[in-house]
């Protein structure tokens, strides 16, 4: 399951809410065997009651007079709605009924003992309503567009403990059980469950309703049963590649025809995992469904996979090739969750983290399959080794691994950025392994815990036992220990390389990096991470030395205290040559170097002929720690800007896609500054050599060296370079923006951005008829972000009410559309007054949930810049959410990000603009001479 964080918590916040009260499991000792699950939905009637029965053998290693399970909103009578027996027939009489609604818990109290080892099996009938917050067993809804008519469906999310307010259960991942699962439903909709189809019957008292009954199912988990009724009534695509496991795609009627890229990618990445891991897919078929308003991003249920309606559906002509992508990613982590979740799973939620991390780290091989020229692989591992950078370089930060001594706190597991970081350490432990090292544990996983439960320690030991076959990792280090330090701390290092280069050797040692210096020394002590070193440089052999017998490494005894210095000896590098530490990301850590070497790296970046020597990884890897050091004052920022001059000629996508989040961060606190010209004027030069290599290529084609093309136009505009805005409006006039014609769709949405900017009122009145006219809601958030360009504050007023207050703009994606509008500088005072103002309907806009809701404020204080916007916020928020969970925590996360931007504004900003001057300066005499 991959969640869409910022709404799981919405569920988990109400409904633990009352369930304040700490509490122990359910007692292991009392077992469930199978479960029979017969529930009657009602949903085209009022308020859309349900209701049934559960049918439950059990067997109690003790002698015990009570049964304990779990149920959460269902009622449950007290006469004659529990019933027990012995599969020998003698029934057990119950004395008592009781349900503890703080704990979501039933107990039934029996007259005699169960008997130790007996079979027996529980009945119990219970009634209740769909829900309407997409836990458990919820309803929602969504208008045909072939009909225009709403239509409502049922469908259940029950991770992590949700299965409860469906059917009473032992809601617990510990236990494993068969299901059987029969619903009853109108005729007019349609039924699917985990398992195939058995048969299709009449109700025998409810005209017009039939029951659909399915196969039993395997034993698994209860966040793992899944079903839905819906007017879904035919499948889009059904791919018949494995004859003894369908795969079809389901979705609202007039959505069919963008779920074909999703099916024809589930039979080969099937197929590829097979290879992978050594292991066959036995279930006999997948039904992938799209769900409106769904709140995970994806969730592996066996034979069922739920996806968000944006994670799996894909039109050709309307999507980016970033969607394509996401789907490729989606269906990817949903199918290795297959084996690492669903075959091997987690024995308690504080690990959840470590089945979600097995699928994000190993879908890009899966998705690098597909498509190889996508370079998915690369980009993906570099992508997420930047975000956890970014984020873990505050002193308000998470730990991948949370404690959940009990259910109130499973909502402190679900952490995305840990999850990041965790996958990071995987790519790490992949590349010290070795390929054979890793593989080899990966199969030795699944086939010891198939079936069962696993723990990231049995992963841990699994590893080991193979470094300690190959030898490579190196006398005294161990996988239990390097993770350690990893996963039970914040932070990240900086590494110091100091070279002394008469005898070639280099000083390297270590402490934690802070975006903002002024916390550095509040730490009483430094912590300290198993660093492994890898360097390349001109002269190395195959241009890479990795030295993994050497790491930087802590003291056993004070793992807390200062790490040693290693001191490298013997370096291939010759004194002329740079030397380029963490070769391709090998670990998370930032790398800053001596003055000496910063200007051997500068040298060959500067060369157009010798760029390229490093490769375009390490190229991004240095501009972002170039940006990063020179913001926390590591390094000045005259030498930054001065090596990042050679962007001129830098043609490599993910080079400039780390360049722009960078940029990024100075313009949002720069923008409202009165010197922002000096800014801007720079940003133009750097971008001016690059903007007419896209104008001199063919812009019918974006192939070669051109992938960077659509993050070049963008900024171009951006920083309104003359030429940049000129293309825009030629290209909207001509109506190219509709027609498609060589613009990708990020390029499109660059271009109809701009004649929103720069043109008149009748551009705008044509892209807001574009907005109105599409249904298709990937175009209608592109066209709505553009709007968000304009300069016109009634406009952007139209944006912020279309965002928040109308249907066309899917919750999960608010966010972007609200970041657009707030980086507009016109538009930051409009977004924090409609913010003000309309609080509370934002809040019931996102649920109640405070991740989401911190989440979508998250841009408003990424733009801050002054003190007094610092003080208001930390007052607003504070106020307005302090009745919300875990609010304290992430509001403390979100100022921090406000106070970084006013320490740099404040120390940082004008030795920048002096950096420019400078640089400006010796351009143009530069320039006079060579006339």
């Amino acid at each position: 399951m991959h969640l869409s964080y910022l709404t799981i918590l919405t569920a988990l916040f109400f409904h633990l809410e009352a369930n304040k009260t700490a509490v122990g499991r359910l007692p292991k000792w009392l077992v469930p065997l199978s479960y029979r699950v017969d529930i009657v939905t009602r949903i085209n009637q009022p308020y859309q009651p349900f209701g049934g029965t559960v049918v439950i053998d059990l067997r109690s290693e003790r002698s015990t007079k009570k049964i304990v399970l779990n149920s959460h909103d269902l009622a449950i009578g007290k006469r004659r709605a529990v019933t027990l027996s012995a599969k020998n027939g003698n029934s057990v009489p119950v004395s008592s009924i009781e349900m503890d609604i703080k704990l979501s818990r039933l107990t039934v109290s029996l007259k005699r003992p169960l008997k130790v080892n007996v079979t027996y099996s529980m009945r119990v009938a219970f009634t209740s309503v769909l829900r309407s917050d997409h836990t458990g067993f919820y309803s929602s809804n969504y208008v045909d567009h072939n009909t225009t008519l709403t239509q409502w469906l049922a469908a259940t999310q029950f991770e992590p403990n949700h299965a409860r307010e469906a059917f009473p259960c032992f809601d617990d991942p510990i236990f494993r059980t068969p299901f059987k699962i029969n619903l009853a439903h109108p005729y007019l909709y349609r039924a699917l469950s985990n398992m195939p189809v058995q048969r299709t019957i009449r109700h025998a008292s409810l005209k017009d309703y039939v029951w659909t009954q399915f196969v039993e199912s395997h034993p698994m988990q209860t966040y793992l049963v899944a079903f839905v009724i819906s007017k879904f009534d035919r499948p889009g695509f059904t791919s018949s590649e494995r004859s003894d496991c369908p795969i079809r795609t389901w979705a609202r009627p007039d959505a069919l025809s963008q779920t074909e890229f999703a099916n024809m990618v589930v039979a080969p990445l099937l197929s590829f995992y097979e290879d992978l891991f050594n292991s066959t897919y036995r279930q006999k078929k997948i039904d992938l469904v799209a769900l409106p308003d769904f709140t995970f991003k994806s969730k592996e249920n066996w034979g069922l996979p739920a996806f968000a309606e944006e994670s799996i559906l894909y039109d050709s002509q309307r999507s980016s090739i970033d969607d394509q992508q996401g789907v490729a990613r989606a269906v990817a982590m949903m199918v290795v969750n297959q084996w690492f979740g669903n075959l091997v799973s987690v024995a308690w939620w504080h690990e959840i983290w470590l089945k979600n991390v097995f699928a994000l780290y190993l879908s890009r091989f899966g998705v690098h399959s597909l498509r190889p020229e996508w370079d998915y692989q690369e980009r993906h591992a570099l992508q997420l080794y930047l975000s956890v950078l970014d984020y873990d370089a505050h002193v308000n930060t998470d730990l991948v691994t949370a404690s959940v001594p009990d259910e109130s706190h499973i909502w402190a597991a679900y952490n995305e950025i840990g999850e990041r970081k965790a996958a990071v350490l995987f790519e790490m432990l992949h590349r010290v392994m070795g390929e054979e090292a890793w593989l080899t544990a990966l199969r030795r996983y699944l086939v010891v815990y198939a079936n069962r439960t696993a723990t990231s320690s049995d992963f841990w030991d699994l590893l080991q036992l193979q470094v300690d076959r190959n030898g490579r990792l190196g006398k005294g280090l161990n996988i239990t220990g390097i993770m350690k330090c990893w996963l039970g701390q914040p932070g990240y290092p900086l590494v110091t390389v100091t070279r002394n280069y008469e005898d070639r050797t280099a000083i390297v040692s270590q402490q934690r990096f802070f975006i903002t210096p002024q916390f550095r020394n509040r730490w009483a002590r430094s912590p300290c991470w198993w660093v492994p070193l890898s360097y390349t440089c001109p002269s190395c052999q195959h241009s890479e030395i990795i030295s993994f017998s050497r790491w930087l490494t802590c003291p056993i005894s004070k793992p807390s205290s200062k790490s040693n210095t290693v001191i490298l000896g013997k370096l291939e590098a010759e004194p002329e040559d740079w030397i380029l530490f963490n070769v391709q990301h090998t670990a998370p850590f930032r790398v800053n170097y001596d003055l000496r070497n910063w200007q051997l790296l500068n040298k060959t970046l500067a060369d157009p002929n010798k760029f390229r020597l490093i490769h375009r990884v390490n190229r991004a890897q240095l501009v972002d720690d170039l940006f990063s050091l020179a913001w926390s004052g590591d390094i000045e920022y005259d030498m930054a800007l001065g090596i990042l001059g050679y962007l001129e000629h830098e043609d490599e996508f993910v080079v400039w896609a780390a360049t722009e989040i960078s940029f990024e961060r100075i313009n949002n606190v720069a923008k409202r500054n009165s010197n922002y010209l000096i800014f801007k004027t720079f940003m133009r030069l750097l971008l001016e050599r690059q903007f007419k290599r896209v104008l001199s290529s063919d812009l019918t084609s974006s192939s070669g060296n051109m992938t960077h093309r659509p993050v070049i136009i963008r900024l171009a505009c951006e920083y309104e370079l003359p030429a940049c805005v000129s293309l825009a409006r030629r290209e909207f006039i001509k109506g190219t923006p509709e027609k498609g014609g060589w613009m990708t769709i990020q390029e499109r949405e660059t271009v109809v951005c701009t004649a929103v900017k720069f043109g008149t009122e009748g551009d705008r009145d044509t892209v807001e008829s574009m907005y109105k006219r599409s249904n298709f809601a990937a175009e209608k958030e592109s066209l709505l972000t553009a709007l968000a360009c304009s300069r016109n504050v009634f406009a952007l007023q139209r944006v912020l009410i279309w965002t928040f207050e109308s249907s066309g703009v899917r919750k999960q994606n608010a966010r972007r559309t609200f970041k657009a509008v707030v980086s507009n500088s016109m538009g930051y005072r409009l977004a924090k007054k409609y913010v003000s103002v309309n609080m509370q309907n934002i809040r019931n806009y996102c649920s109640n949930s405070t991740d989401k809701v911190v989440n979508l404020m998250t841009p408003l204080i990424e733009c801050l810049s002054t003190p007094k916007e610092l003080l208001y916020f930390s007052k607003f928020f504070k106020e307005i959410l302090r009745d919300m969970n875990g609010s304290e925590r992430l509001i403390k996360i979100l100022l921090e990000r406000g106070n970084d931007n006013i320490h740099w504004q404040r120390t940082k900003f004008r030795p920048m603009l002096q950096a420019i001057r400078n640089i400006i300066l010796w351009r143009s005499r530069t320039k006079r001479i060579l006339k």
